[in-house]
């Protein structure tokens, strides 16, 4: 291990509720884990609904040129969203990997 786990604190003194996530066990990973999971899923969701939607429009245009500008235009910001999904799971693992947390 790079760093030692040095968010390995009893949560209990700090924040009372944190007895419910483990008692004397939890740790800042066991507060942080859910959120983080939860949040990547329900962007990722959002993002590719986005995608099927542009896709929809684009194809029901039917030669609008205006339907279909907009529809390309959402098209490209599904396709954004997603690329930047994948990117904060991938930053999240490497941060994950170096402070010694294990998100998933």
């Amino acid at each position: 291990m790079l760093v030692p786990r040095a968010f390995a604190i009893d949560l209990t003194t700090v924040y009372t509720p944190a007895a419910a996530l483990g008692g004397e066990k939890a740790t800042l990973s066991t507060l942080i884990n859910p959120i983080i999971s939860d949040v990547l899923i329900l962007s990722g969701i959002l993002a590719l609904g986005t995608i099927l939607l542009a896709g929809f429009a684009y194809i029901s245009a039917s030669g609008d040129k205006t339907k279909t500008e907009q529809a390309s235009q959402t098209l490209t910001y599904g396709i954004i969203g997603l690329v930047v999904v994948v990117a904060a799971f991938l930053v999240t693992r490497l941060m994950g990997a170096v402070l010694g947390f294990n998100f998933f």
